[in-house]
């Protein structure tokens, strides 16, 4: 699983290993301080969370100048973490900020515990609407509040050479992807498949499976796009299963390579440059009728409960796990979610071993490559032109991927399939109102 162990390598030695480049200019930025306030001596924030904050608890109440008291929750045999965390509101605890995964703060969300952000981000000196990537500003927005931030996100998609599936290719719908699927080369795979559990139907079916629920309203329709790939996928001649080569896509062995894009860091040039042999690429991204290719994950967010009365302190909180990269020491293993995150991922690409600007081998050859600017520019507006979507939910694509499989095992109909899904999925979507 070579991308996986790229993916892990880089954890373990960003920031360790030199370019190898003389006269670079490899200043560390200052270290990150929160806007100033008054005194808070006297002032107790209290965090709810289900990560685990100890080591990093004294550098928060260095941060923020006040004393800090943070409950973890863990699920239970009876109950799980979010249940554990209304029990205790419900039973007239207060806390002022909430840090937990993006389900559990959608469903806090849909309850109305959390503030609207914007109002604060209008008295912040270093997190304001303008300060967020746009498209990452909107996705955050529900009934036009900020109910909740995340910290981070992950961003999944396929890519193709462009002179294998032609021009205007970006974000393909299911007719596009089929008609490629069969107009392959005998001697071409479609999927460049490292990971075995991945197979056709989960390539085809993915984004229209996130397209057929509406997280905002709590509804679902898995007729249209979704039954209709049901219907057709087993029509579709089986992949072979393909063991990774590593000139697969530079040779023209396969056509598509799913990509996970954790940062801008040096997978991108592995996956998105070095793999298909410096050449022209196209997103063509998970087939759908939305036009939406890709699917964006989130697993974090923060927001701040209506009752608290630290809000401007809870803030101040947020505002340090977004830009301080002690706290959140996964900054630049994630997407950027503001400007300065993006500037800040790509300045350290310029020097530093494992990024993107660094050179990197061919298979093959001892020929080293660079990622071009232009290439680069094309994968940072790629980022900013997704729609970002932080209330995808994981536990309702669980529920999904049972139902489709057991239909593509001839258990049931591609209309069984949909109307079961109708059932089980307007019901969770209820239970969690």
């Amino acid at each position: 699983m070579k991308k996986l162990l790229i993916f892990i390598t880089l954890l373990a030695t960003l920031n360790t290993v030199s370019c190898g480049k003389k006269n670079v200019d490899t200043e560390s930025p200052a270290p990150y301080e929160p806007e100033s306030v008054t005194d808070n001596s006297e002032t107790t924030l209290n965090i709810a969370t289900t990560i685990d904050l100890s080591q990093v608890k004294n550098e928060i109440i260095k941060k923020m100048g006040c004393d800090v008291n943070i409950k973890q929750y863990s699920s239970t045999d009876e109950n799980d973490a979010l249940e554990l965390i209304n029990l205790d509101m419900i039973s007239g605890e207060v806390f002022d900020v909430v840090y937990s995964t993006s389900e559990d703060i959608h469903t806090l969300t849909k309850r109305n515990y959390f503030t609207d952000l914007s109002p604060l981000m209008e008295q912040s000196e270093n997190l304001k609407k303008e300060d967020f990537l746009p498209n990452v500003f909107e996705g955050l927005k529900v009934d036009g509040k900020i109910p909740a931030i995340c910290d981070g996100w992950i961003l999944y998609t396929a890519v193709a050479k462009t002179e294998n599936v032609g021009e205007n290719m970006e974000n393909w719908t299911p007719a596009q992807a089929i008609k490629a699927f069969n107009n392959m080369p005998e001697d071409m795979t479609f999927l460049c498949n490292e990971y075995m559990e991945y197979d056709r139907e989960n390539y085809f079916i993915k984004r229209v499976a996130v397209d057929a629920v509406d997280y905002n309203n709590n509804t679902c329709d898995f007729g249209g796009a979704f039954m209709e790939m049901l219907g057709n996928i087993n029509n579709f001649p089986p992949f072979s299963q393909y063991i990774w080569d590593n000139d697969a896509l530079i040779k023209n062995h396969a056509l598509v390579s799913e990509v996970y894009l954790f940062g801008i860091n040096c997978a991108i040039t592995q996956n998105l440059y070095s793999d298909f042999g410096c050449a022209d690429i196209t997103f063509v991204g998970y087939p759908s009728e939305s036009g939406k290719g890709y699917i964006t994950e989130v697993p974090l967010m923060l927001g701040i409960p209506e009752n608290s009365q630290n809000k401007k302190q809870g803030f101040r909180f947020i505002d340090l796990v977004i830009n301080d990269s002690l706290i959140n020491k996964s900054m630049m293993y994630s997407m950027p979610i503001t400007e300065k995150q993006l500037t800040a991922q790509l300045s350290e690409s310029k020097y530093n071993s494992m990024s993107v600007h660094c050179p990197q081998y061919l298979p093959e050859s001892n020929e080293q490559v660079q990622i071009s600017e232009e290439a680069l520019q094309k994968i940072v507006d790629y980022i900013r032109s997704v729609r970002f979507e932080p209330y995808t939910n994981n536990t309702v694509q669980n529920i999904v991927r049972e139902e489709y499989h057991k239909c593509f095992a001839g258990e049931s109909t591609p209309q069984e399939c949909a109307d079961i899904l109708e059932n089980r999925v307007s019901i969770y979507l209820s239970e969690t109102e």
